[in-house]
């Protein structure tokens, strides 16, 4: 138990009674052994609590030899040695138990020994090994010293014998050398000014180009000119037109009644007319009858002719003058009596002609007032036509001034009673409650999947979580999407399915672009002052529903489906402009406040761009499509969806409640709070390895609008169960690229070790990762140059 002490017992104080705390020294001591350096942490924790086990039972042994000493000399039983006995009977009892346990740490430290030892036994089994296959390498070593020498000596010998062989036929290589190497210099002479002359050639074209863009430019600015005289123009005739049609309220009066009155003094003289075309269709047709009776007479007088025609008359008189002509002769010697039957016939005949004459003249004089009697009957019969014209038109006319009135009546009714915005007052009605939504901050991966799932389910596409990813970091670094591919792979189906994703199909909206969009009033609708109503756009509505209680928490995306069929810099530009302000961003509608505006309606003219709403645009690209602006790509998230859609198992989605606008935007702020540090080497790599090589070879740069988007986009994609990698070949084909494709102006072997170059460096960033889209993006440009 340890060295025997005596000390005399003090009363009250000095005395330590069981149960008490070990004294400061046994303590001490207890707690300064060091356990065994082969026992684990485990054993070695066991091992204080034994030490302290048995220094509590020291104490307790050695404070009753104290009692026992103590109370020696007295008799009977000492009080306090009673009372310390069950405490120390109790104590021996953990003593053996502390035994046993220490008997089965030792059991497992012998235990360990013995794994140790064989391990021990194993390293010097493969020490012996090593030093087997250490003394077998020196002699292979050896053995490959000695051939090698063997070798040395055998070229020496050899390079001694073809010594000669080589110097002859160095002198003949170079000989051919120098003749290959004139011949190549003529052919390099021949190719260079080759090169020259179509490189001239190529500047002259360039230069005609540049001078037909010139003139093509200022042709366009011309134009653009002109468009803006003939706005100002239109407008100008616009109001010409309200001024026009305020007059004509105040003319149709007076002009309904003088357009009666002429119609009924019209009435009056064609009846006077008719009356008098009745009296000279009578005298007509006394006129006729005399005329029958006359050709009636004519008609006999021909048939006492033989029934000849008036040629044939003709042309008997002229035989009957001629055969007058031979009776003259033949009368002198013809008797008297012939002579005066001659003069009789020449007489009749004589009669005949003047006859004939009369009568051609008189049928001549006939046929003219039949023709005036007809000219006369069509006049009449036009006459009557333009009559009942003139009431027909008379009573269209009287029918439109009803319906003008009425318009009139409504119009103004509407401008003191109604609302300026009708559709948007409805939805301020419709829309005006707030809906129930999930707070909840969403998992990035879970809302992957789900994205996924549902689009399968939903739109029937299957995409991979890549491209996923990609799209829910492009919503956390802008506004404005374009979703790019061939026609028919399911653009306009991901950007509405996006919204059931995100658990509400009513918050999406499609608006389809038109070819001849040109000005914002295209997209947002206009102000008609004189029906003093806005004639609402699709794209008006939809951005005010957005924004409706029912909406303005939760996610929203307005379509702009086919939105490259016109220029988007030029109908969208309000708003790409507004998406650049971050503070309250809003659209004018009118220049001047209405009357009865919407709720929502900022001081009667303006219309808010909330937060919650994403712009997604689907493009197509072949002759009816034009390209976007580089301004356009820089504030945009682009994706290139693929050909094929991969081959997905079916699940069954989890249609979840609608997810609000504070949980994703708080998903997004943990991400990029967690994952900076990712986005801060893609911007170091970018920075460090290619910002100035870029610049120099192919004159391209970046400001601090992409360091932004990095630090918006690339926390978001690893969030997403994505890499660095990704996120900078993402960013590599979309933002700083794709302006390389058409660059003739640099030479293909600078793209070539440029692909070769960027690829490995982007390895190296990120093995994980394979750079698909730029590979692809610097392949394509290459093929287009032949070289692959």
């Amino acid at each position: 138990m340890g060295k025997r002490q005596t000390r005399p017992r003090q009363k009250g104080k000095g005395a330590v009674w069981p149960g008490q705390p070990a004294a400061p020294q046994h303590a001490g001591a207890a707690r300064t052994r060091q356990p065994d350096p082969m026992v684990s942490p485990t054993g070695s924790k066991r091992t204080d609590d034994t030490a302290e086990l048995l220094a509590e039972i020291q104490q307790v042994a050695n404070e009753a030899e104290v009692v026992v000493a103590t109370g020696a000399g007295t008799d009977g039983v000492n009080p306090d040695l009673a009372s310390a006995w069950p405490l120390y009977r109790a104590l021996a009892e953990r003593q053996a138990d502390a035994m046993n346990k220490l008997s089965s740490q030792a059991e497992a430290l012998r235990a360990e020994q013995e794994e140790v030892t064989a391990s021990v036994v194993r390293q010097a089994e493969e020490a012996a090994a090593l030093q087997e296959r250490s003394a077998a390498l020196d002699a292979r070593t050896k053995l490959l010293d000695r051939r090698e020498r063997d070798l040395s000596n055998r070229e020496e010998a050899a390079e001694a014998r073809f010594t000669e062989r080589r110097l002859e036929a160095g002198r003949e290589l170079e000989t051919w050398l120098t003749e290959q190497r004139r011949t190549a210099v003529t052919a390099l002479d021949t190719e260079r000014q080759d090169r020259q002359a179509r490189w001239s050639e190529e500047q002259r074209r360039l230069a005609d180009t540049q001078t037909a863009l010139d003139q093509r430019e200022s042709e366009l600015a011309q134009r653009e000119r002109d468009l803006r005289s003939a706005r100002l123009r239109l407008e100008d005739e616009r109001e010409d037109i309200t001024h026009l049609k305020a007059a004509l309220k105040e003319q149709q009066g007076t002009r309904a009644e003088r357009f009666e009155h002429e119609v009924t003094s019209r009435t009056g003289q064609l009846l006077l007319q008719m009356e008098e075309t009745r009296h000279r269709m009578a005298a007509v047709t006394e006129g006729n009858e005399r005329l029958s009776t006359r050709l009636n007479e004519y008609d006999a007088a021909l048939a006492s002719l033989g029934g000849m025609t008036l040629e044939q008359v003709v042309e008997r008189l002229t035989d009957l003058r001629a055969e007058n002509s031979r009776l003259l002769e033949e009368n002198a010697a013809a008797p008297r009596a012939d002579a005066r039957l001659l003069e009789q016939l020449q007489q009749q005949v004589t009669q005949l002609a003047a006859d004939n004459e009369e009568l051609v003249q008189e049928r001549g004089e006939l046929e003219s007032a039949l023709q005036r009697d007809r000219i006369a009957v069509n006049e009449r019969q036009n006459y009557v036509e333009s009559n009942d014209w003139l009431r027909a038109a008379n009573g269209q006319l009287q029918q439109l001034l009803n319906e003008e009135a009425a318009k009139l009546r409504t119009t103004a009714q509407v401008g003191q009673e109604g609302h300026a915005f009708p559709a948007c007052s409805g939805m301020d009605r419709e829309f005006g409650s707030p809906q129930p939504l999930d707070a909840r901050t969403p998992d990035m991966p879970g809302l992957v999947r789900q994205m996924q799932s549902v689009i399968q389910q939903k739109a029937g596409l299957s995409y991979r979580s890549s491209d996923l990813r990609l799209v829910l970091a492009g919503m956390a670094m802008s506004r404005l999407h374009l979703f790019q591919g061939i026609s028919g792979i399911g653009k306009t189906g991901l950007a509405r399915a996006l919204a059931v994703a995100f658990g509400s199909d009513s918050s999406a909206a499609v608006v389809p672009v038109q070819a001849g969009w040109r000005d914002p009033q295209d997209l947002m609708g206009y102000y008609n002052s004189f029906d003093r109503l806005f004639y609402e756009s699709e794209f008006t509505k939809a951005l005010y529903r957005a924004q409706c209680p029912a909406f303005k928490d939760r996610p929203f995306f307005i379509i702009l489906d086919e939105m490259n069929l016109s220029h988007p810099e030029q109908y969208f530009s309000g708003v790409l402009s507004a998406l650049a302000i971050k503070d309250r961003p809003r659209l004018a509608l009118t220049t001047a406040p209405v009357r009865n505006p919407a709720d929502l309606i900022i001081d009667g003219t303006h219309i808010a761009v909330p937060d919650n709403v994403w712009f997604i645009g689907t493009a197509n690209h072949d002759e009816t499509t034009v390209g976007f602006a580089d301004k356009t790509y820089d504030r945009a998230f682009v994706l290139e969806l693929p050909w094929q859609h991969p081959d997905l198992p079916e699940t069954v989605p989890a249609f979840p409640e609608p997810l609000g606008q504070r949980g994703l935007s708080r998903a997004f702020d943990q991400a990029q709070a967690t994952y900076s540090a990712q986005a801060d080497d893609i911007i170091e790599f970018l920075d460090t390895h290619w910002r100035g090589r870029l610049a120099e070879e192919l004159r391209i740069g970046w400001g601090n609008r992409l360091e932004k988007q990095i630090k918006q986009f690339a926390p978001v994609v690893v969030a997403a169960g994505g890499s660095p990698g990704e996120a900078l070949d993402h960013l590599l084909a979309t933002r700083i690229l794709p302006s390389i494709r058409g660059r003739y102006d640099v030479h293909a072997d600078t793209f070539d070790s440029l692909r070769t170059d960027l690829v490995d460096s982007m390895t190296r960033f990120d093995s994980a990762h394979e750079p698909v889209a730029t590979r692809r993006l610097l392949d394509d440009e290459l093929r287009s140059r032949g070289r692959l």
